[in-house]
């Protein structure tokens, strides 16, 4: 993990293993690399463009809509595997996100600055699926409230054995399994964090930096980098205060007016090109293999 106080960008977003699959019953692992991203903005958010998703990386990655293709592929197998217990499944919608934000160079968003400053905008709120507890059981497996509260390692529901993750962990992990490419998510992790540290080195990057950096003593602020500013403890923490909100506003405008984020993601862009070059093998087999996941989780769809 880098050594910084900064949020770090789930490197799921790049390697293919969404937030979506592992908030669907399985905590799978994520690689820290760089500032917190959220998912990619749709190209009707002009306000919110996103640098992370289009960096020479982001081939090997899946979209929103993607993601939303195989949790959906993943919710029918759980509902037919639920259906052979004799038991309804209808999961809840998922609520429409909110605005997506890019923190890969830092805040660029002068709206979220002046409402939220340095913190992400809230996301709504999931809803749960109501569920009796034989479908929570069944569900969940082990996992559930029910079944942990009686400690049962071989759970059963009408003398047939339930999945020890449950029909959702089942159909998650089931679905998942045949296009893991552990070497690939590899190769493009490293490739994420190498490329955004060594970015920061590029000479281009270190004299924009200094540019800001004389912007923002302009309007009374001293800070040698964006992201000095963004790791500051009163602004990770505690309410939003107006100082924070002021300091934002400026990181943005002093952004803005030295073109901090286009250089830098100029720097980081030619870097992941020579390093995507050095491993293109291993990526192309990553990239295949998200291919058959999205054709399979769209076979699924169709047949349901």
């Amino acid at each position: 993990m880098r050594r910084s106080a900064i949020p770090v960008l789930l490197l799921t977003l790049l390697v293919g293993c969404a937030p979506h699959e592992s908030s669907a019953g399985d905590a799978s692992s994520t690689f820290p690399s760089a500032p917190q991203s959220t998912p990619s903005p749709s190209p009707s958010s002009p306000a919110s463009e996103s640098y992370t998703f289009r960096l020479p990386l982001a081939v090997y990655s899946y979209s929103d809509a993607d993601y939303e293709v195989i949790r959906s592929a993943e919710q029918v197998l759980a509902r037919d595997c639920m259906r052979d217990f004799g038991l309804s499944y209808r999961p809840a919608r998922n609520p429409a996100p909110a605005e997506a934000q890019d923190r890969r160079y830092g805040l660029t968003d002068r709206a979220s600055a002046e409402r939220y400053g340095y913190r992400m905008p809230p996301q709504p709120e999931t809803p749960k699926a109501k569920l009796t507890e034989d479908q929570m059981k069944v569900l969940y497996g082990n996992r559930s409230a029910p079944a942990a509260a009686v400690k049962n390692s071989d759970l059963r529901y009408r003398g047939k054995k339930v999945p020890d993750e449950g029909c959702l962990g089942a159909a998650v992990l089931g679905f998942r399994k045949p296009y893991e490419d552990e070497a690939g998510a590899e190769v493009a992790s490293r490739i994420a964090t190498a490329s955004y540290e060594n970015s920061q080195k590029v000479p281009e990057v270190r004299a924009v930096f200094g540019k800001w950096s004389s912007c923002m003593k302009q309007k009374g602020y001293d800070y040698a980098s964006p992201l000095e500013a963004m790791a500051t403890p009163a602004f990770v923490r505690g309410k939003v205060s107006a100082v924070e909100k002021d300091t934002a506003e400026a990181d943005v405008s002093c952004k803005e007016r030295t073109r901090l984020a286009e250089v830098w993601f100029a720097a980081e862009s030619s870097i992941q090109k020579d390093m995507i070059k050095a491993e293109a093998e291993a990526l192309r087999r990553l990239g295949e293999l998200h291919e058959k996941k999205l054709r399979a989780a769209r076979k699924i769809l169709a047949g349901a």
